[in-house]
């Protein structure tokens, strides 16, 4: 049985675990009896007192005595669950770290208030960096938010029960350093950059979502590319890891030779070459630097407002460690721009704008149409979990072609997606981005929900 209560600090000198008579009660303890107190990765022996109340108070309490706060290193006048874990053992919790870049702090600590807030914190919640860990003394010195105070204060902290990474490209150095007190399978998103070519092995297991995959296969030779062109006529070359749609290739055959389409700087460059050797150099023009690409067929796509769009899907776990959809978004581009990407000037598109037009054109009702980017989306995300994870939110990529057939194309293990306005499909996004990634964060820490 778990439940949440007030941390408050006593006078009592010495180790002490301070209880109402009920709670004794509950856990099934005497008073004098040790108990092992633990926090994060922090733990001390108390005896145990009955507090002068013979009731607990509407929010119960718990009454810890300086040496033991000190010991725990956390702060007193926080609300943490209390799980009880047999032979006498009290684990305080859960403590949820978020890793972000040294430069975010404190600066941008604001974007994480709603986490704090959460419907399904349980907890305390503290961010920090990399240069913030101490493997040494098993400390990290993280910032939290005082509510009474409301603000932000710095201050030591035990190593967490699981870690939210918020940096992109993930850290490894970081990783290493946490696991080695944490162990191992406790931080999400643990990869935050699927590479495509490992995106493309992964899903390509599945026989249901194969149907949905484009052609895909490794450029390790320009004339590998003559294969391709003669079979599709218009083929992507897409850097394997690369982001924010930097470095993507359009190639198509025209009467002079091979036109290639890429952004560059902002703008749209077209470059007309005579022979596939020239191709590297139009890659390293598109990149800004040597990069492994891989070759996909173009896809016919389906188009809104004179250019096309894709889905992106945003499934996230929830306290049950379970997949689901709470929401996506539609990416358009400017005019006949192929790259579907904010860094290329794509912009948002109500889903109900898009509905207007498309749905005559799909080969599905639009509630067939949705159970089927949902599946999609969910068979995606469990299949990268399990070799990528543990995972607790992606971003799933998805464009449709004229005929209205789906067509996945990557995912990004660590969106981080705020939702910008409310989409009638999904009334409840705005709460359930922040509800659902602590939630997760419960889970792994050992404190979420047992419903399966």
């Amino acid at each position: 049985m778990e439940t949440k209560y007030k941390i408050l600090r006593t006078g009592e000198p010495g180790y002490v675990l301070n209880l109402a008579r009920d709670l004794m009660n509950l856990y099934g303890l005497k008073e004098g009896d040790t108990v092992k107190l633990s926090c994060g990765s922090a733990s001390v022996p108390a005896k145990t007192l009955k507090s002068d109340s013979g009731e607990a108070p509407h929010t119960p309490e718990i009454g810890l005595s300086g040496a033991v706060l000190e010991s725990l290193n956390i702060p007193d006048d926080i609300l943490l669950t209390a799980r009880f874990a047999g032979n006498n053992g009290l684990k305080l919790g859960p403590l949820i770290g978020v890793l972000t870049f040294a430069k975010h702090l404190p600066s941008r600590l604001d974007y994480y208030y709603k986490y704090v807030f959460a419907k399904k914190n349980k907890g305390l919640i503290y961010v920090f960096s990399r240069q913030d860990i101490d493997v040494n003394r098993k400390t990290i010195t993280g910032y939290y938010y005082d509510s009474a105070a409301k603000a932000w204060k710095q201050r030591l902290f035990p190593f967490p029960d699981t870690v939210m990474d918020r940096c992109y490209p993930s850290s490894k150095k970081a990783h290493n350093l946490l696991a080695e007190v944490m162990g191992r399978g406790k931080i999400f998103n643990n990869t935050t950059r699927i590479t495509k070519t490992d995106f493309f092995k992964t899903v390509h297991r599945d026989s249901f979502l194969q149907k949905y995959l484009p052609t895909t296969q490794l450029l390790k030779y320009p004339s590998d590319l003559s294969i391709f062109i003669l079979k599709f006529g218009r083929v992507f070359l897409k850097p394997v890891d690369s982001m924010k749609g930097k470095g993507i290739v359009m190639v198509s055959q025209t009467g002079n030779g091979l036109e290639c389409r890429f952004n560059s700087d902002g703008k749209d460059t077209i470059r007309t070459v005579t022979s596939y050797t020239e191709i590297p150099e139009i890659l390293l023009a598109a990149a800004g630097g040597k990069k492994h690409y891989i070759m996909q067929q173009a896809v016919d796509c389906m188009e809104y407002g004179g250019g096309p769009f894709s889905f992106r899907t945003c499934p996230m776990k929830n306290e049950s460690n379970r997949w689901i959809l709470p929401g996506m978004v539609v990416i358009g581009t400017m005019g006949k721009s192929h790259v579907t990407n904010y860094a290329s000037g794509g912009r948002r598109i109500p889903l109900k704008d898009l509905f207007k037009t498309i749905l005559p054109l799909l080969p599905y009702t639009k509630d067939e149409f949705m159970l089927l980017l949902e599946e999609i989306t969910l068979k995606t995300a469990s299949l990268l979990d399990k070799s990528f994870g543990p995972l607790g939110e992606l971003g799933v990529d998805i464009i449709l072609d004229r005929q209205g057939k789906p067509w996945l194309l990557e995912a990004n293990a660590n969106p981080a997606r705020t939702p910008a306005f409310i989409q009638t499909e999904y009334p409840l996004w705005r709460k359930q981005v922040y509800e659902y990634i602590v939630g997760y964060a419960n889970y792994l820490a050992g404190f979420g929900s047992q419903d399966t």
